[in-house]
Order: structure tokens, then sequence, then C-alpha cells
């Protein structure tokens, strides 16, 4: 290998690596305001946000997830700096952060999830047994 191909290819490594670091972290967003628009109000369809890289001085290190502890349902997801991360959480509120794309994904399964899916296997045993 010539010293012509040798510092294209490490140039062209540098490029790439340095490309993927600018695109920045990446978050699902939903019941937060982006810019001038409110991003997927209610949590039914998230979207893929791609995290600036400041926030008022602070970087966005993380994705961040806040459910609801009695309904087990998404409140908000986006993404968030390590102040956002390290606030105390509120009652009723879970705060969930995470550093890699993407990682603020589905709600998690809580009992009411559960309860209506038994109630309804039991409506169908008893449809059929009519």
């Amino acid at each position: 290998m010539t010293l012509h191909t040798c510092l294209v290819y490490g140039l062209g490594f540098i490029l790439a690596f340095c490309l993927t670091q600018v695109a920045g972290l990446q978050c699902y967003g939903c019941n937060i305001i982006q810019g001038q628009r409110y991003v997927d109000v209610g949590c039914s369809n998230p979207e893929v946000l791609t995290c600036t890289h400041s926030h008022k001085g602070f970087k966005h290190r993380f994705c961040i997830k806040t459910e609801s502890t009695a309904l087990g349902i998404v409140l908000t997801s986006g993404c968030a700096t390590s102040r956002h991360c390290q606030q105390q959480e509120l009652p009723g509120v879970r705060i969930h952060c995470c550093d890699s794309d993407l990682c603020n994904s589905a709600p998690s399964r809580n009992r009411l999830h559960y309860a209506c899916v038994l109630a309804g296997l039991l409506l169908i045993m008893i449809l059929r047994l009519q």
C-alpha cells in the first residue's frame, strides 16, 4: 500500500468517525416541544429525534422517559442532560435515563395491562362455553 493510499484511507476513516459523532444521540420523543412544534402529543406514536448537542450550556448525553407509576403510561420522552437525569423523582412519576440510541422506547408493562389481558381471556372463554 502506498503512502498516498494510506493517507486517503486514514482521512476517510477520520471523516467517517467525525460524521457519526456529529449526528448526535437519537431518542424517542413525545409530549415535548421541539423548536416551535409539539412532538407526538399523547405518546401514542413517539418520533425519533436527533438530540441537539447542548441545552443551556449542558450537553445532551441521555434519552429520558418519564412514566406514571400509578397508570404505567409514558408521560414524556426525549433528549436530556445530566441535570435532567439527576432530578429527584416526583411522587407517582418514574424517571428513566439511558445513554444509547433509541433506548427510551417502550413503556413498561404494569398490573393494569395484565389485568386487562386476563379479563379479555376470561371473556373469550365464557363466550366459547355458551
